[in-house]
């Protein structure tokens, strides 16, 4: 999954990165994977700094800010929202190819399985200036928005 974007519902749909938010904050246990965290708001960052500076021009950035494995998530979920049943048991990789088979989710999460994406940002850091958000409070922002918006 390249650089998955965490941002709100889109026409009323879950994007895989809220279906997999929705998934932690309702107990199930997470796969071992690891998983690339940018932000729609380092995205919308990152194109103001570009149109600001011709020093950009015709140059790519990588919006990813880090990477966190799912269990890392499932415990900073686990202490931020007590009154939810986060569980911070990890799925072994071999039930999650079978579990694909049944459930869109660990499909996706399948693909993800010994995946290590380790992608470079420094260029916009150095060439912009660009600061990302700490990915921990990108993903503690997507868990509110979840939760208020959960139907």
């Amino acid at each position: 999954m390249p650089g998955a974007i965490l941002g709100p519902y889109m026409d009323g749909k879950k994007s895989s990165t809220d279906q997999i938010t929705e998934m932690l904050l309702k107990g199930t246990s997470s796969p071992n994977v690891i998983y690339p965290v940018g932000d729609v708001r380092e995205l919308a960052d990152l194109h103001i700094l570009d149109m600001q500076s011709e020093r950009a021009d015709g140059k790519r950035f990588i919006v990813e800010a880090e990477e966190m494995a799912m269990p890392q998530m499932a415990r900073l979920l686990k202490e931020n929202y007590p009154d939810r049943k986060v569980s911070t048991m990890v799925i072994p990789d071999f039930l999650i190819t079978i579990m694909a088979k049944f459930q869109v989710q660990m499909k996706v999460l399948n693909t993800m399985v010994g995946l290590k994406y380790h992608r470079d940002n420094s260029k916009a850091k150095e060439l912009l200036g660009w600061k990302p958000r700490p990915t921990m409070q990108t993903v503690l922002d997507m868990a509110a928005y979840y939760v208020e918006n959960e139907k």
